[in-house]
């Protein structure tokens, strides 16, 4: 899976934001905690779940349930305005 090209991430003063472009159904903007903006930036590249949790797991300090619920539920939000090509 990878983040749509019609997306784009910008980090201005610390924070991340991805905005979409014309052509999606979606418009508006994604103001992401640092959690989400790590995400995001590793659907950057073609990647899986499995993959995104593990480079969470190296980063922070969480247990492995809390790292693969909160990705899923970000992938899950971005999936439900286009933001993701599995």
């Amino acid at each position: 899976m990878k983040l749509d090209s019609r997306f784009l991430t910008h980090v201005s003063k610390g924070e991340h934001i991805t905005v979409s472009t014309s052509g999606t159904n979606w418009n508006g903007l994604i103001r992401s905690n640092p959690t989400a903006a790590f995400i995001i930036e590793c659907l950057k590249t073609d990647t899986t779940e499995s993959a995104i949790v593990d480079k969470l797991l190296e980063k922070y300090d969480v247990e492995r349930s809390v790292a693969e619920s909160d990705t899923a539920a970000i992938i899950a939000k971005l999936r439900s305005i286009g933001a993701v090509n599995d």
